[in-house]
């Protein structure tokens, strides 16, 4: 297992915390917050979002629920990699999958690269990074995802705001 420390370097940030239902995480202060209108105690979804276009998405909901449809941490990473190819229909190559640790629980990190094929006669392909983060916390019975897709342009600043995240997750016992 290694710790959470993702391969992207660091700067400095001004933080803020956000502390929403029991779990917390620090987020660059020049970001904005954008919560899902649906969002409640049991599940839901913030964006933190930077004023260079670079998203990070914190999810959270309900334990026994994703554990019917994926039993391991391992397979629950595999299950929304799966829908994140389907959605953008284009190739999809790992460029880092790693076991870590966030908040003392057992995580999964994974990197992957999506070449976006081109819509239409005219358009040309695009290429994403998608980073995700998946965790399993027995003691509040809630999995969290933190995810992130970006451009070329802002990969390397939303890698660091996602470490940030993750690296100050608190999900029980502050």
């Amino acid at each position: 297992m290694e710790n959470a420390d993702l391969p992207l370097g660091t700067v400095q940030v001004e933080k803020d915390t956000l502390r929403i239902y029991g779990f917390s995480f620090q987020y660059p202060e020049t970001s904005k917050l954008e919560f899902n209108p649906k969002f409640k105690r049991e599940d839901g979804d913030v964006a933190v979002k930077s004023p260079d276009k670079a998203n990070i998405f914190v999810s959270w909901g309900n334990l026994d629920k994703v554990i019917k449809k994926a039993p391991t941490i391992q397979d629950h990473a595999k299950f929304s990699l799966d829908r994140v190819k389907k959605s953008v229909q284009g190739k999809m190559t790992t460029l880092e999958s790693k076991d870590i640790k966030v908040a003392g629980h057992d995580a999964v990190f994974n990197h992957v690269k999506i070449e976006v094929p081109r819509r239409g006669l005219f358009g040309k392909g695009t290429l994403q990074e998608v980073r995700s983060v998946h965790l399993h916390c027995d003691q509040t019975h809630r999995f969290y995802v933190i995810y992130s897709t970006a451009t070329q342009e802002n990969k390397e600043a939303q890698g660091r705001t996602m470490q940030e995240i993750v690296d100050s997750l608190q999900c029980h016992g502050f």
